[in-house]
């Protein structure tokens, strides 16, 4: 009996095991992958033994999770859209440091951290997460829009540095509630009347001063240029002076060789005639002692001034005064005659 009682029992605890098993598969929590799980032991509302379930089965007691002693939760993380328009307007109203009032319609998207999941069922609980991430978006974006004066903020680099400020103060106070704001733009900024037609002054006095600048650029080109035709011409009249100097030095020295070389040739015409006159003389008194000399006459003349010659010639060389004359006729004779007598040498040459 006691052995029955025994088997009915391991086979009861069999038999809860199976079931136990089979339920744990059969009932087994899924996670979706656009899903964090979250399970909670104890005071889920002061965060206590939290533990966030990755997509997929989990089964009861194997994954951490048992339907008797823990909750599960299951937390959205996917991206969704949030509308900041208001309903008596199409934007969000931003006033900028100057008091000016911009209309900005802007873009949001934000998740909820999946490592964070059971932060934020923590913190956020049962609240409208979809209105605490608008009314914290907001209130940043008018925070913002503060810290920039009009003109400062209708320009276009401008608006780059206020979205990214924008979503990190968003995100800073997010952070804390396990959420995060993934994208923030602006799709358009509706400016205010009076600061478009001022914008617009502003952009026709830049223009003015553009097209004069490119006047002034281009008054100073024209004036280079004016200055290289002055300069060209300048130098194109000193070359001219310089070339006519040169002619003119040319001219004259040209003239001066000119006059000398007339001179020269007036030179050589007179001593041509020098010449002339004194081969005329020569021929004349040639053709005089030849007349002289003619004859015979002549002959006997030449004759007797030879000897004379001779004689006084003879007398120098044997040192005696002509005017005292202490030799022989004999003497004179004999010395005319060696003199006039040609040496054997010279008679040779």
């Amino acid at each position: 009996m006691n052995r029955m009682i025994k088997v009915l029992v391991v086979l009861v605890i069999l038999s809860g095991c199976a079931v136990l098993v089979a339920a744990s598969y059969y009932f087994a929590p899924v996670i979706d992958a656009n899903q964090r799980g979250v399970v909670m032991t104890g005071n889920a509302a002061a965060g206590e033994n939290l533990k966030v379930l990755a997509p997929g089965k989990h089964y009861w007691f194997v994954s951490g999770y048992n339907p008797i002693t823990t909750t599960l939760a299951r937390v959205e993380i996917s991206d969704k859209e949030l509308d900041l328009s208001s309903a008596d307007s199409s934007g969000t109203e931003l006033v900028t440091q100057d008091g000016d009032t911009i209309i900005a319609d802007f873009s949001v998207w934000y998740h909820i951290i999946p490592e964070q999941a059971g932060l934020y069922l923590v913190v956020a609980g049962d609240s409208d997460i979809h209105k605490m991430v608008k009314d914290i978006t907001i209130a940043a974006a008018q925070e913002e829009a503060a810290h920039y004066n009009a003109e400062k903020f209708y320009k276009a680099e401008t608006h780059s540095e206020y979205l990214a400020a924008v979503k990190a103060n968003v995100n800073q106070q997010l952070a804390d509630r396990g959420v995060e704001l993934t994208v923030f733009k602006c799709s358009k900024f509706n400016y205010s009347k009076e600061l478009l037609q001022k914008e617009d002054e502003i952009k026709r006095a830049q223009f003015k001063i553009e097209v004069n600048k490119v006047k002034v650029r281009a008054a100073a080109v024209a004036a280079l240029e004016t200055e290289e035709r002055a300069k060209g011409r300048k130098l194109a009249a000193i070359q001219e002076a310089e070339a006519r100097k040169e002619s003119v030095i040319m001219a004259s020295e040209a003239q001066i060789v000119a006059a000398k070389n007339w001179v020269t040739a007036e030179k050589i015409k007179a001593e041509i005639l020098v010449v002339r006159s004194k081969a005329k003389v020569e021929a004349m008194q040639i053709e005089a002692a030849a007349n002289v000399f003619s004859g015979t006459e002549g002959e006997r003349f030449l004759r007797y001034r030879i000897a004379d010659s001779l004689a006084d010639a003879w007398t120098q060389s044997n040192n005696l005064n002509v005017g005292k004359n202490t030799s022989s006729l004999d003497d004179v004779v004999a010395g005319i005659k060696n003199l006039s007598t040609p040496v054997r040498g010279e008679a040779a040459k």
